[in-house]
């Protein structure tokens, strides 16, 4: 019995056992959760490394990307603002008028120079671009000017006449002056692929009214902020509000800058980022004067057909054709004005709109005591003088520019250089180019009519004698038309201009003078293949024995081809060489009468040479070059070379004379007969090339008429060219040649008879220059 178990005995350790293990699982699985606790903030931790590290290498990055960006910009702005920021056209100057005691120059001459180069006429002098004109004096009130020699400050001349010859020069105080100038009309601007007009003007020479009154309506805070104005943002909207329109910008100039040079006119948001990093990075660069010079030359102020009109400077020629520096109040309000819109405020377009924003801008002048109430009252009673579109273009002169362009490409290949603001200071004379054209333009009808013929052309050059330099030019019928170039290009038998070749080739020898006898008989010449050439006078004459002079003045053929070939073909060939022929001269008898082609140009060269008594100076339309900041790139040195006998020439000049006086061009003299010319007709075969060629003695000129397809136009030389050429003259003021004789030459009484000295008296006789050699003292009669 004692064997048995009490069974609540035996329950009692298995559930004491279960408790345990109970236990036990529990304290395991708390072991178990304390050991998976650490791993899960273990696993957090990695995560937020990792996103820090991501975050920290993106910041890196675009720190970097920034920082190579800014680099990057810097080197851009840099490159362009201290290069050359625009593709500046190439200006063209005419002339200068110059001046100087005893020359010959009317007052009138004068007064035109002046109204073109748009100086008013006033009763008192208050400041440059005006002029005083009362009886015999003008009193000019002269801009400055930077010369291709130098800077001229403005200056008050007085220029007193006499008749018309110019008495004196003084200065304002009266001093005497040896010499002045006027400053050169501009005659083109040469522009370029960027389709942007501009004139670049140095910042002191803007009136200072004009950059205050810019600074007060633009960007009042200019001196002060980094190139980004908040402040300037937050008053431009307050005073936008208060006004109930929009009357400021929130961009700053420098912002603007940026905008103009750098960037695109898109609104988006990175174009304004970009706008305000370029704008920080040129504050930061450069001065504040530096970035006010470069806004005032870059802004867009309107368009002149397809240019686009950029800067203060091309702005005030092209609206009221004046400096910058002559503007009126009002006039300086209506350009700020137009800085906020130049398209919806065109004032040739929209007057009234633009003279509201314009008054608006002077309201805020007086406000900020730029101007006076009075100032203000009678700036606001001007109205809206805008200059004619027509008057803003670049007066064309496409035959002459060609000139000059052809000598650019040879002077300055280099087309940076080019584009970089080149002035171009030539010996274009505007009113000798403007009569040219009108002589032109009334002749060609009036001789069509006359000779039943049509579609006549010209070309017609003029050069100056001192220089060589080519001081007018049309190449055609129409002076504005752009193509083919007829003085330079079309090559024409030249007739009977070439007999002053002939007849100096002669007298340049010894046993010829203008007294020698010529023999006007019919003559055949064989050439070595057999061929026979006969030629003939114009007027199928003849007259036997003849004087030299006479058969040079009559331009008789038949004496010249006899004196030709008598001093050698070679030699007429030689001597068209001298005088400053190019390429290759036929050396065939028919030269003698002409039969060599030849352009206007060439011509003119040649009588050029003839004019400046046998010396050669090259002719060119080019007397200077200089960059945009006045530093010489070329200047044109006069190089003379002489190259025949002074003897030969003076004899040759007067026997042109003569042809002026009683020969081929007489007319001359009936419409100036108190004034010594000298020149040569000329016709080719068929009457297809109508010449003149002549000088005064400051200008040769040529002028030649014919037809595109070399038929016949009906006219000599004498009836066509010349008609041109007195049309020319007219309106101009030659002056006479006064020829200097040179010591070989003695003047003697010649029998025409003999050719031989004689007495006066003794049959007919005329007083002639001949060699000292060939002078005798007392002649006899040998009659």
């Amino acid at each position: 019995m004692a064997d048995k178990k009490d069974p609540r005995s035996s329950k009692t350790p298995s559930k004491r056992s279960a408790n345990k293990a109970s236990t036990t699982a529990s304290k395991s699985a708390k072991k178990a959760a304390t050991r998976k606790a650490p791993a899960k903030n273990v696993k957090k931790r990695g995560i937020g490394r990792k996103i820090w590290s991501i975050f920290w290498k993106l910041s890196l990055a675009g720190i970097i990307a920034m920082a190579l960006y800014l680099i990057y910009l810097d080197a851009k702005i840099t490159r362009q603002f201290e290069g050359n920021k625009w593709q500046l056209p190439a200006q063209v100057y005419a002339r200068a008028m110059g001046f100087y005691p005893g020359q010959f120059l009317s007052s009138q001459e004068v007064v035109w120079e002046l109204d073109r180069l748009n100086y008013s006429s006033v009763n008192k002098l208050s400041r440059t671009g005006q002029y005083v004109k009362a009886g015999d004096s003008i009193k000019i009130f002269r801009r400055e000017f930077e010369f291709y020699d130098g800077l001229e400050q403005a200056q008050v001349i007085e220029l007193r006449f006499a008749g018309q010859k110019l008495a004196s020069i003084k200065d304002k105080f009266g001093r005497r002056l040896n010499s002045a100038r006027l400053e050169p009309v501009q005659i083109a601007r040469i522009g370029n692929d960027s389709k942007q007009d501009r004139e670049f003007v140095p910042l002191d020479k803007f009136p200072p009214m004009l950059t205050d009154t810019l600074l007060v309506v633009e960007d009042q805070d200019f001196y002060q902020h980094h190139g980004v104005s908040v402040f300037s943002i937050m008053r431009a909207l307050y005073s936008n509000i208060k006004a109930g329109r929009t009357v400021q910008g929130g961009s700053t100039l420098t912002q603007q800058l940026a905008k103009n040079i750098y960037l695109t006119r898109d609104r988006t948001l990175i174009r304004k980022f970009n706008e305000a990093l370029i704008a920080l990075i040129l504050d930061y660069r450069y001065s504040k004067d530096q970035i006010l010079e470069a806004y005032l030359n870059e802004v867009y102020l309107g368009q002149s057909y397809n240019q686009g009109v950029h800067g203060m400077g091309l702005a005030s020629e092209f609206y009221f054709s004046k400096p910058v520096d002559e503007l009126e109040y009002d006039q300086i309000a209506l350009l700020v004005a137009m800085v906020k819109g130049p398209s919806y405020y065109n004032p040739r377009r929209y007057p009234e709109r633009t003279m509201e924003r314009r008054d608006l801008v002077l309201r805020l002048m007086v406000d900020n005591k730029l101007i006076d109430t009075r100032e203000y009252r009678a700036a606001l009673k001007r109205p809206i003088d805008i200059a004619p579109m027509k008057d803003s273009l670049p007066k064309s002169y496409p035959g002459y520019l060609e000139l000059v362009d052809r000598e650019l490409k040879k002077l300055l290949p280099d087309q940076e250089v080019l584009d970089a603001g080149v002035r171009v200071f030539t010996y274009f004379d505007l009113q000798k180019q403007a009569a040219m054209e009108e002589a032109i333009e009334k002749s060609l009808p009036y001789l069509e009519k006359r000779a039943t013929t049509e579609q006549l052309e010209a070309a017609m050059i003029s050069v100056n004698v001192e220089k060589g330099g080519v001081s007018a030019l049309v190449a055609g019928r129409d002076p504005r038309f752009l193509g083919f170039n007829r003085v330079l290009d079309t090559k024409r038998n030249i007739g009977s201009l070439v007999k002053p070749a002939v007849y100096l080739t002669a007298l340049g020898l010894p046993h010829y003078n203008l007294a020698t006898l010529l023999d006007d008989s019919p003559v055949q010449v064989t050439n070595e293949q057999g061929k026979v050439w006969q030629p003939e006078n114009f007027d199928h004459q003849y007259r036997g024995m003849m004087p030299l002079y006479k058969a040079f003045s009559k331009s008789i053929n038949i004496p010249a081809v006899n004196l030709g070939l008598d001093v050698g073909v070679d030699k007429v060939a030689d001597t068209l060489t001298k005088l400053g022929a190019k390429g290759n001269i036929p050396h065939y008898p028919s030269l003698l009468l002409g039969a060599v082609e030849m352009s206007s140009f060439d011509v003119a060269q040649l009588y050029t040479t003839l004019a400046a008594d046998g010396e050669y100076r090259q002719l060119t339309s080019i007397s200077a070059l200089t960059d945009s900041v006045g530093s010489v790139l070329y200047q044109h040195n006069v190089s003379s070379q002489p190259r025949f006998d002074k003897a030969a020439v003076y004899m040759t000049k007067y026997a042109m004379k003569r042809v002026t006086k009683d020969g081929t061009a007489k007319r001359l003299n009936a419409h100036f007969p108190s004034i010594q010319l000298a020149g040569k007709t000329g016709t080719s075969n068929d009457l297809r090339d109508s010449w003149y060629a002549g000088f005064d003695q400051n200008t040769v000129t040529v002028a030649w008429l014919g037809r595109d397809d070399n038929k016949s136009t009906g006219l000599t030389g004498s009836v066509g060219a010349l008609e041109t050429y007195i049309r020319y003259l007219k309106p101009l003021n030659p002056e006479a040649i006064a020829d200097t004789r040179p010591p070989s030459i003695r003047w003697a009484f010649i029998d025409e008879l003999t050719g031989k000295q004689a007495p006066p008296g003794c049959g007919k006789v005329i007083q002639l220059p001949l060699r000292a050699t060939e002078f005798e003292p007392r002649p006899s009669c040998q009659r």
